[in-house]
This record gives structure tokens, sequence and C-alpha cells, in this order.
């Protein structure tokens, strides 16, 4: 008997209960009162999880269904909810491995090390092994608390499945993983995202991989007329019985016909964004992707047909349609709110010093909003917009001094020595 890391897949699939998975979640999901375009990324999300590396197609390199998804929107729009139904599901799956909410990339590794899975190919004599790992957090700042370049190449590197070694300071072995996999789906705000991704990173390899589900829509429900959202099996069953498929999809000439047209036609329309550049590179390989979970959420046939070409074309562009929204509203909120918050701080100190507000000071208010290297644009952002002015600059120390207040008629740009204290 196969032990519980290795999947026995020469036994029968059992038949589908649901017509479509993913519209079957969606409806299921409606309670939550999170926008439609949230719970069917989440199906997607969750579809991707439970297919790891079972299933592929043949490019250049076997190319699996697993995807980095983020879920953006502002905070009680129902982000943690949704996510919630699909770690449950996954859980449902015991042999599935979910990543802990919160990790360092040395925990990460080490989680990714103690999830392995052997799967017994029908033909031939050895299993296919290979480490895989589900992350699914309600926020993205509670799985990764800080911008950490060695955990972004991590997750590149495990997006791609390259073979990984790292000997482990405290540990006696060589952590040697030849398929690693991560499938990720996070929440995050505009804001925090803002907060978290420096602007260089939007050109690396993590934000390449990313396909952010963006969304600002309010959804107002009733909330005394819903109960909690009850289990529902044929859910479960599907989704074990998704988790069991294995092998290489047959990748039909009418398929390969409508991708051809659609690379011909330069893969139009795309996202024009500038921080997307580097996104656009990937969305080939999204297509493919998300053609295999098209195909596999209308059945246990491993096929790639035109339909799910163009099923998984309309989603992608559905979800590119709104993604440039997330650096609009993560600027204009979190500038917006983040000068206010200054300047209302700034307001109150000048109140009770009565005197002009060193940029000393201002330097550590603004610290608690944006990043060291964003300080200076703040400062001449809020100068701009007329919230504070230029009061006069220290001749010994150099420092300028800001006020909230209007200037008198003739302001001092220099102070004389004995107006500093």
């Amino acid at each position: 008997m196969a032990s519980k890391n290795i999947l026995d897949t020469t036994t029968g699939i059992a038949p589908r209960k649901l017509v479509s998975w993913i519209e079957s979640f969606v409806k299921h999901t409606e309670p939550v009162h999170a926008p439609v375009i949230w719970r069917k990324w989440t199906a997607i999300s969750a579809l991707s999880a439970a297919l790891e590396q079972k299933v592929w197609v043949k490019t250049t390199s076997n190319l699996y269904p697993n995807l980095y998804i983020l879920i953006v929107g502002h905070p009680g729009r129902g982000k943690s909810r949704i996510i919630s139904e699909a770690r449950g599901l996954v859980r449902s799956l015991l042999e599935n491995y979910v990543a802990p909410v919160s990790a360092t990339f040395g925990s990460l590794v080490d989680a990714l090390d103690e999830a392995p899975r052997a799967i017994l190919v029908p033909g031939e004599a050895e299993p296919h092994k290979y480490n895989t790992l589900y992350i699914c957090a309600d926020e993205l700042g509670a799985f990764i608390h800080k911008y950490d370049a060695e955990m972004m190449s991590g997750l590149t590197a495990f997006y791609d499945t390259t073979p990984y070694q790292q000997r482990r300071r405290y540990r006696e072995h060589v952590v040697d993983i030849e398929s690693p996999q991560l499938n990720l789906l996070l929440g995050t705000t505009p804001q925090n995202l803002a907060t978290f991704m420096p602007k260089e990173a939007w050109g690396q390899g993590f934000a390449s991989r990313m396909i952010m589900i963006f969304n600002d829509e309010k959804i107002i429900g009733d909330d005394f007329a819903d109960a909690p959202l009850s289990k529902m099996p044929e859910l479960e069953a599907d989704l074990r019985t998704i988790s069991n498929l294995h092998g290489r999809f047959h990748v039909s000439p009418d398929y390969k016909e409508v991708v051809w047209a659609w690379r011909q036609a330069e893969q139009k329309p795309e996202p024009s964004h500038p921080k997307l550049e580097h996104y656009n590179s990937r969305r080939k390989a999204n297509i493919y992707k998300l053609s295999m979970i098209a195909s596999i959420d209308r059945g246990n046939t491993l096929a790639l047909m035109p339909q799910d070409f163009h099923t998984a074309l309309r989603w992608l562009e559905e979800a590119e349609y709104f993604m440039g929204g997330v650096f609009d509203a993560g600027a204009t909120s979190f500038d917006g709110q983040s000068m206010n918050s200054v300047a209302h701080q700034m307001s109150i100190i000048e109140t009770t010093s009565k005197y002009p507000v060193c940029e000393t000071k201002i330097n550590e208010l603004a610290m608690n909003y944006v990043n060291l290297n964003q300080i200076t644009k703040m400062i001449e952002a809020l100068v701009a917009a007329g919230q504070i002015r230029l009061a006069f600059v220290d001749q010994v120390s150099g420092w300028r001094y800001f006020t909230t207040k209007p200037l008198p008629p003739k302001s001092r740009l220099v102070a004389d020595d004995d107006d500093i204290t």
C-alpha cells in the first residue's frame, strides 16, 4: 500500500459530481460578500494547489499549472474570508502540504524540504519525485514581514521548479530538492503593496510571476440573513478527484492553431502600465497554465482544446483590465493619507511648541509611512500641495524649519543666530 507521500495514479478516477468546480465555488461563496472576480481566482488557485506537479504540458520543458495569485483590494472587502475558504478546502486533501502563514526564507526552505511527494507513473519503474507547498495567507505582510531579496529570489526559483540545494547551519544534512514547487495565494491592500514592494522590485522575477486580482467593489450584504458557510461535500469530493489526476496533457491541433493566431497578433491587448512590462513577458506561460486548469474544470480528460484557451484568455484579460488600478489606488490612498497624517502631527507639534518644525522631526514622522528613500519626496509633495511651508533655514546647522501656518508677508528664508534655540 502506498504511503502518505506516494500517490498511486494507476487506479480508476472517480466521476465528477459538478459540471464546473470553479463556478460551483463562486456560487457557494456568495454569502462571503466578496467580488465575483476574487472568488473566481481563489477557486482557480485551489485547483492549482490540488494539481501540484501531477499534470503538465510539454513545451520546451514540463510546464506545471502552479500560480502566484495576489488578491488586492481595500480593507473590509472580503479578502480574508474568501482566502480562508480556499485554505480549508485544500486542507481537506489530507496529504496536501499547506505552508505556515508566517515564514522566513529559512523556515520556508525547511517546510518545503519536509513536504516530499512521489507519484507512481504508469509504465515507469521509478516514481516522479518533487516537493510542494501551498502558501495561502490572508495578508502578504503576515507571510513576509518585509521585502527580502533572498526570499524573493527563492520564490522565483520555486515557481519554476528549479533544483535547489542549501546547507542549513543548524541542521546536519544538506537540503537537496530536485523539483521544488510553490503555489501562492495572498491577500493585500494597495497601500500595503506599495509599501512592501520597492520601485526596483517591479522589474524583477517575483513581481513578473504575480497575477494581481484587483477590485475596489464593496458589496453590501445582509449580515443577519446569511448563516456561516456550510460545507459543500461535492466541492470536497471533486477536489479530491481532481487531485488524483496525473499525466501529460494532450494538445489538440485546434488548440495549437488558436494559440498561434494569438501569438501572431502579438498577444494583444496586454497591460500597458510600465510596472507590468516584465509581467507581460510571462503571459504566454500563464495562458498555458490557466488552459490546463480550464480543461480540468470541465472534466477529467487531460486534453487542451480551443475552449480551454478562450476560457483562460477571458480569465486573464478580465484580471489584466483592472490590474493597473493597483498602482493608482496604492499611490493615491497611501500618499494622500500619509501626507495628511504627517501634516496633522506637525500642526500639533507646532501648536504646542509655538515654533516651526525642524525637518529632522518631519523625517521621524514620515518614517512611519514611507521608506527612507521616499522621505525627501514626501516633504516636497507636502510643500507643493501647500500643506506645509518653508519658514527658514538654520544658518549654523543647515536644517530647514517648516510651518503648517500661513507665512507673514515678508517671511524669512534665513534665520538670525539669536532666533535659534
